[in-house]
């Protein structure tokens, strides 16, 4: 498992070692759309969002 952390170093979101995001959906889409930036936390490159959130999916956001 990889952490998603945001500016300040708080863990907002949970990801597979291939980028399945698996826990923090809404906090994901709340850092977005509030332009935050967001790191992969063992390696603090930045995290691409559109990679992370398949609009296409079957999935759907409450």
């Amino acid at each position: 498992m990889r952490n998603i952390v945001n500016e300040d170093g708080e863990i907002i979101a949970k990801a597979t070692k291939d980028g399945t995001l698996v826990g923090g959906h809404h906090r994901l889409i709340v850092a977005g759309s509030l332009s935050q930036k967001l790191f992969w936390q063992d390696t603090g490159e930045p995290v691409k969002l559109d990679a992370l959130m398949h609009l296409n999916s079957h999935r759907r956001i409450a």
